[in-house]
Formats: structure tokens, sequence, C-alpha cells
């Protein structure tokens, strides 16, 4: 069975106004004897009640929900056997369009044209084979494009929320990559300044302190020059530290580019002046905080992720969760995997959690020093 899928508000909202108009033929004119109508309201309302809370927007595990709609289409078939205005096959597109959602399309298809035939038989039972003949295969088409149609615009929004992951992905690198860049070239010209100025000042400086040992040369002048040497160089030694010591990654500001760009789950990021001076520990940091967002969009159908990193006695720790279905277990697949494999490799371990309608949780944690 395919993950499960929220059915659109819109969506929902319409099935509930055709459910209501189906009925209202039957409600008006009842069905004649008092026990067929009592079956035909209990029914009715069944399917009512199951179809609003299948598609409220929760979070249902695989079981609860087949089991549901196979509760909405007996609803479906008992009402037509009791009392058949022509119209209730209508409600079976309504399940048909939940399974597009639900079921892989073989499947769903099975299923549509197993319900088609038990709304066939509820209409000969009440009516004729004749008149189950005239009904049936018109709603057996009208099942089969709601359930594609449904298949087609979860594939769609799946392929929406990865795309959209993969950008966050792609701006926080970018965001990264931009430090780094900006880092290695502060680096670059430290290093350039120390080779270079401070190779020819501190010569400048032995220069002058042979010229000191000549009477000829006027004391003040010269050490004047000396002093000024001194100054220089000092000054350049300054700049070079200065330059050391802001080569550092800003994993904070990469983190929040990554959370502006996700529309759902909304994430929120918790990281206050999080600076790391190993490229290394930034980068996989990021990375697992990318694989987090890649998991909670894909799997778990959260409405929020909450990510917190913070430094503690030279240890960061990361930590997730987000407000999603969860599991029964923890499936570990390629992309913890190589969360884990990259934690590992820096010194760093990794803790997973969750449970039916508890969300997805995770620790992280590894040294903030440079390997």
């Amino acid at each position: 069975m395919a993950p499960e899928t929220d059915t659109p508000r819109g969506l929902r909202l319409a099935g509930l106004l055709v459910w209501l108009l189906v009925g209202i033929p039957t409600a008006l004119q009842g069905t004649g004897r008092l026990e067929s109508f009592a079956v035909w309201l209990g029914g009715f309302l069944v399917f009512g009640a199951l179809f609003a809370a299948t598609t409220d927007g929760r979070s249902h595990p695989p079981a609860v929900a087949t089991a549901a709609l196979f509760a909405q289409a007996a609803a479906v078939i008992a009402i037509t056997a009791v009392q058949c205005r022509g119209y209730e096959g209508t409600l079976l597109v309504l399940v048909a369009m939940q399974i597009g959602g639900r079921m892989p399309p073989r499947t769903g298809l099975a299923w549509v044209a197993l319900q088609t035939l038990a709304l066939a038989w509820a209409i000969a039972h009440h009516w004729s084979l004749r008149q189950a003949l005239l009904l049936a295969p018109p709603y057996l088409g009208f099942q089969v494009l709601a359930l594609l149609a449904m298949a087609a615009l979860v594939r769609e929004t799946r392929a929406a929320a990865e795309l959209a992951s993969a950008n966050a992905e792609l701006v926080a690198t970018r965001e990264l990559l931009a430090q780094t860049a900006r880092v290695n070239e502060r680096l670059r010209i430290a290093g350039e300044l120390h080779d270079a100025m401070g190779h020819h000042l501190a010569a400048l400086s032995l220069n002058l302190e042979a010229l000191a040992q000549d009477h000829a040369v006027p004391p003040a002048p010269l050490e004047t020059a000396r002093a000024l040497t001194r100054r220089v160089l000092d000054d350049v030694e300054s700049v070079v530290d200065s330059l050391a010591r802001h080569g550092n990654l800003d994993l904070a500001q990469a983190l929040a580019a990554l959370a502006s760009a996700i529309p759902r789950p909304l994430v929120h990021i918790e990281a206050p002046s999080l600076v790391l001076s190993d490229p290394e520990r930034a980068h996989a940091l990021l990375r697992c905080c990318q694989e987090i967002v890649t998991n909670s969009v894909k799997h778990s159908q959260a409405a929020n992720l909450w990510i917190s990193i913070r430094m503690t006695d030279g240890v960061v720790e990361l930590e997730a969760r987000d407000d999603g279905r969860g599991a029964a277990r923890v499936a570990a697949g390629r992309g913890l995997q190589g969360m884990r494999r990259r934690l590992e490799e820096i010194g760093g371990a990794l803790e997973m959690k969750t449970g039916p309608g508890d969300g997805f949780q995770l620790r992280a944690t590894l040294p903030a020093g440079t390997a």
C-alpha cells in the first residue's frame, strides 16, 4: 500500500456536498417501510461520518484507513439494496477518489471493479438486472476516472514536495559554499600578508639593527625608523590574526536558508550564533539537517518540524522532531544510514526514535573541534 496521502480540503468539502445531495431525494420521499428507511438512514450516516473522518487531514494507520474505506463501500451497497434512487453509485466515486490517494493504481482498480460488481448486485436486488446493467457501467467509468485523477494529483504533490526539498538543499549548500569561499579567501590574503610583507618587514628590521652598529648614522632618526618598523610588523601580524580568527562558518545562516525554502512542513530552526571553525563538521551538520527535512517532506506528513542545534562543553548537539504520523519502528533507509556513517566518521553518534502518532525524533552529537 502506498503511503497515506491527505485529501485536499476542497475535495473533502465537495465530497461532503455530494453526500448530502445524494441523500436528499430519499430523505424527502422516504423508503416506504420504516425498517428499510432505518437501514438506509444508518448506512447513509455511517458513510458520511467515515468519509469526514478519513479526509480530515490527519494521519491514519494504513490498516485503519483500509477498514474505513471498506466500511464506506459496504454502507453504499447496503443503502442501494434497500432503496435505490439511481444516485448511490456517486458515493462509490468518492470511495474511489480516496483509494487513488492511498493505494497503487493496480490494487485500486481491482477494488473499484469489485465494489462496482457489488453495486450491480444491489441495484438488481432492489430493481432488476436490466437496471443494474444500465447503471453500473457508467459508475465504473466515473470511479476509474476519480481514482486515476487522484493518483495523478498525489504524484504531482509528491514531486512538488521533493522538488522543494531539493531546492532547499541547494540553497543551503550554496550559502555554506559561499561562506567557505569567503573564509578561504580571507585565509589566502592572511597567508600572503604574512609571507610577503612580514618577510620584508622582518628583513628591514634586521638591516636597521645592523645600521645601529654604525656610529656614523644619527641615532635619533634611526631609532624612529626602527620603532616604526616594529609597529608596522605588529600591525601586519594583528591583521593576519584577525583574518584567521574570523575564518569561521555561520551554520545558522545556512540553516535559515534551508528552512525558508520549504513550504511544508514548517521548519523551525533554533541555532543561536552557531559558528564552526571546521568546514567538515559544518558540512556534516548541514547534510544531516537536509536529510531530516527530506525525510519529513517525503514520509512523515508533518505540519511542523523543529530542529535545534547547540554547543555544550565542546560538543555540538542536534535534536529534531516533527508532529507527523510516526511509525511502528525506525526504518533506516539509505539517507539515515548515510547520516549515521557521516557522523561516525568525525567522531559523532546518532539516535532515532518514533512511534505511531508520536512523530519522528532524532538526536545527533559530535565534537566541535577540528578533526
